[in-house]
């Protein structure tokens, strides 16, 4: 196992304390991410879920989207999706669509805390809820939904040197976008931005 990842999971404890509470209502959150330049602006809230999976080489759980999807078709994401009303959010959210998307029983999932908040150009507000997933995994992508899903090392996304800045220009309007590396897929958007966010709160854990 990575030094790194080992001792982030022998501390949950200690990055517990670097997110926000589980129970916090989510208005005092931090926004972070995409801002209109003119205009009203009334995102959806969402919710996704970072599975930190234990075992031998940990890693973080994440999808690749269906080209059949009309929205971010054939895009890396991390699980999650639309609040829906009768459930408790954010919580029951992410874990739902978790379930939904993966096929992870997420009885397994040992919730952690919360991030700030991410609102993306395509109109969503994304809260992430970061969670340790222990036992053996049997993950079933959800036709129609989901393409595949694959893991990146958890000391991977711990690492600075991942990250990389970029700059979009459309129209008039500019834009800085992070992607972070990886050998096949391409991780970038609001996925890229929102892993960076949790590797800054458990840098000085590892």
């Amino acid at each position: 196992m990575n030094n790194s990842a080992a001792q982030l999971l022998d501390h949950t404890d200690q990055l517990a304390a670097r997110l926000y509470p589980a129970d916090l209502p989510v208005h005092n959150l931090k926004i972070g991410g995409y801002r209109p330049p003119s205009g009203p602006w009334a995102p959806r809230p969402a919710a996704v879920l970072i599975a930190i999976l234990a075992g031998r080489e940990p890693g973080i759980m994440l999808t690749v989207r269906s080209s059949h999807m009309a929205l971010h078709a054939g895009q890396v994401a991390l699980p999650g999706g639309g609040h829906e009303v009768q459930e408790a959010f954010p919580l029951d959210t992410a874990l739902r669509e978790t379930a939904e998307e993966t096929g992870l029983d997420c009885s397994a999932v040992d919730v952690v805390g919360l991030l700030d908040r991410y609102d993306t150009i395509s109109g969503y507000r994304i809260v992430p809820v970061v969670g340790v997933v222990n036992g053996n995994l049997d993950l079933r992508p959800c036709v129609g939904e989901v393409e595949t899903i694959f893991t990146v090392p958890l000391a991977t996304v711990l690492d600075p040197s991942s990250y990389r800045r970029h700059r979009l220009v459309q129209g008039d309007e500019q834009y800085e976008l992070l992607s972070m590396a990886h050998p096949r897929w391409m991780i970038w958007g609001a996925t890229a931005a929102i892993l960076q966010d949790f590797s800054r709160r458990a840098a000085d854990l590892v």
